[in-house]
């Protein structure tokens, strides 16, 4: 394949791209100008280093930035098969469990939220909550519950990102031991190509956010195979990295395989979620296999993207 032309076809960000591409976004706010300025490559604003005003939170943001981190994403329907695929993740290396959408929904926040913070207590737990409105209100009910990061769609736009990063800074004055976090999923393509996720990234670090989710979202990959094949998710992510990457971590997601997670790696990226895969590249979930098959999987896809 050739990549150069894929990269093009996918939006691969240049200057020229990132100005058109901007100047068709309604609403955008900021001058176009003043939007290329702010975050080119190397910019004051793309290097600044955040406010630690919440020191426990701010530790983890700079693990984030600074090494290799690896979550597991619980998508299941059931509270028990829930915590047995969680602890056989982080028996497998994980550091952060995220409770899935599906396992949110089907069990309910007040009641999962809770018991993984019993049964893992030490544990960085993420809500993936998919918040499109009403930010205040769930974050306040996963912070409540001993949740320490709250994900939400950045489709939901600024002022549910800045209601949740309010809830965020209630619970760090109340709470300085315990790290709170916001993370915002740019789900692609909806919000691609990479010139566009670029400036929803730009937005969501405005807003207040701890970190930007690069997200192939499931549905769209299973309808056409050929955004896996042609690396659309691996574009957008190398893109948004290199604009924004200095100012806050960013997260790959999207049925990684080894291969993808390892070449992402190469290009600078340093979060990585573990999905159903488990890391292999046929999409099949493998929630139910055995725990020490799973714990097997999960150490094998951490230790091939690591080098070690």
């Amino acid at each position: 394949m050739n990549h150069k032309k894929t990269s093009n076809h996918h939006g691969h960000l240049t200057r020229r791209s990132f100005l058109d591409a901007t100047g068709r976004l309604a609403g955008g706010g900021l001058a176009v100008g003043a939007i290329f300025e702010t975050i080119r490559p190397g910019s004051a604003w793309g290097q600044r280093p955040a406010k630690e005003t919440h020191p426990s939170s701010a530790r983890v943001v700079d693990r984030f930035k600074t090494r290799l981190s690896f979550q597991i994403s619980v998508d299941v329907g059931t509270l028990d098969l829930g915590l047995t695929v969680a602890s056989a993740a982080l028996a497998g290396g994980v550091d952060i469990v995220e409770m899935g959408t599906p396992l949110l929904k089907t069990q309910g926040t007040s009641n999962v939220v809770p018991a993984f913070r019993k049964q893992f207590p030490d544990a960085l737990l993420l809500a993936d909550m998919k918040t499109m409105d009403g930010g205040a209100g769930e974050a306040r009910g996963v912070y409540a519950g001993g949740g320490n990061i709250l994900d939400f769609l950045a489709l939901a736009g600024v002022d549910t990102a800045k209601s949740i990063c309010a809830v965020r800074d209630e619970f760090r004055r109340t709470g300085p031991e315990l790290p709170r976090l916001v993370f915002s999923d740019i789900l692609v393509p909806h919000q691609g190509p990479a010139a566009q996720a670029v400036e929803v990234a730009l937005r969501m670090v405005e807003a207040g956010v701890d970190a930007v989710g690069i997200h192939l979202q499931s549905d769209a990959r299973r309808a056409n195979p050929k955004l896996i094949e042609d690396d659309y998710l691996g574009d957008v992510a190398r893109a948004v990295i290199e604009w924004i990457g200095k100012a806050v971590p960013v997260q790959v997601v999207g049925g990684l395989s080894i291969a993808q997670a390892k070449s992402l790696a190469t290009a600078g990226l340093r979060a990585f979620v573990i999905s159903g895969n488990m890391g292999l590249p046929d999409g099949n979930a493998r929630y139910n296999l055995p725990p020490a098959e799973i714990q097997r999987l999960v150490a094998d896809f951490i230790a091939e993207v690591s080098g070690r």
